[in-house]
């Protein structure tokens, strides 16, 4: 240990003996994360890491997850979380600038938790992205957890939003809790879908209902390591107070001409390329990285396919064309929904 050991010390060792004498799984995890929240605070970062993975491997047989149990809906069993014990390797994640300032700011004040304690802070926990589809929110979400050593919860909203009076706030709740006794990212995807604002003429009260029981439940989540992201590609929708229940918003702008070169250069690396990287940057304009990323995928396919050596810009402006053509086909699909 890095420092010597105290009275507070020896105390959860000896809870930890009997935790385990006992074959009390859940005492002896909730023992061990307090250990491990300790250290976080004694900015004891290392050490946290060792003993988090170490913690992943001491689960008994008949709960494997490393959580309590997953909260479900009563009604279906479904799971109202899917976890990702290892989180996605972001090495490819590239953001805007502006954005990743606000990112590493994250991370730098999570890091110096102790530091902003004896001034009466805390690090930012509750983070608002926002930003058009496919550009890398949900990435950065698996890259914070990689920095922290955390496992990824996604909340799975066809499962948490019941048709049932109340079975919604019951279950947000559940997911709550479930992140405050188990460190983890937990990421609500299209959180605007359950936080949409209160003055939609077209609701009919569960709504407000719904938007009420995600206040209280931000409000009350008040976790020592969790993160809690709310991703949104429609943030204007948000209900006004959802807003400011977040530390701070992050936005995933559209990349930019020099962004997609980067992310060209990278995803093209390894693979022996005849054209012009700056042909390619000028083709993909207002697309998203994901969808960069799928038109390279299939482009690499075809050359492989047709047995070629090379990848050519022909391969790759080949399917640009079919990607706009999709885009177009569902942008034109949407507005006949919206005119019905």
């Amino acid at each position: 240990m890095p420092r010597n050991f105290q009275a507070a010390d020896v105390d959860a060792i000896v809870r930890l003996c009997r935790a385990h004498r006992d074959g009390n799984d859940t005492m002896f995890r909730k023992v061990a994360e307090s250990i491990i929240a300790e250290q976080l605070a004694g900015n004891q970062h290392s050490l946290a890491k060792e003993l988090r993975s170490a913690l992943g491997t001491t689960i008994n047989s008949g709960q494997r997850t490393g959580l309590s149990q997953l909260p479900r809906d009563k009604r279906t069993g479904a799971d109202l979380v899917t976890i990702f014990h290892e989180p996605a390797s972001t090495a490819h994640l590239v953001l805007d600038p502006t954005t990743q300032q606000r990112i590493d700011r994250v991370i730098d004040e999570r890091r110096n938790a102790a530091k902003l304690a004896r001034y009466g802070y805390a690090p930012k926990s509750k983070l608002l992205f926002w930003g058009p589809p496919g550009c890398g929110k949900t990435l950065t979400a698996h890259h914070l957890a990689n920095q922290f050593n955390l496992k990824v919860g996604v909340v799975r909203l066809s499962a948490l939003i019941s048709s049932y009076l109340g079975d919604t706030a019951t279950h947000l709740q559940q997911v709550f809790d479930l992140a405050a006794e188990s460190p983890m990212v937990i990421l609500f995807d299209e959180i605007d879908s359950i936080s949409k604002s209160r003055d939609d003429v077209n609701d009919v009260g569960e709504l407000k209902r719904i938007v009420n029981s995600l206040l209280q439940a931000m409000d009350s989540f008040t976790p020592r390591e969790s993160i809690l992201i709310g991703a949104s590609n429609h943030q204007y929708l948000l209900d006004p107070a959802i807003w400011r229940r977040f530390d701070d918003v992050v936005m995933f702008p559209q990349p930019t001409p020099i962004l997609r070169a980067s992310f060209i250069q990278h995803q093209l690396n390894g693979v022996s390329f005849k054209g012009s990287i700056d042909t390619l940057v000028k083709q993909t304009s207002g697309l998203s990285f994901a969808q960069i990323e799928l038109v390279l995928i299939e482009s690499i396919k075809t050359m492989i396919l047709e047995n070629g050596k090379q990848l050519t810009s022909d391969h790759v402006i080949s399917q640009i064309k079919y990607m706009r053509k999709m885009m177009t086909a569902m942008n034109r699909g949407r507005s006949e929904e919206d005119e019905q």
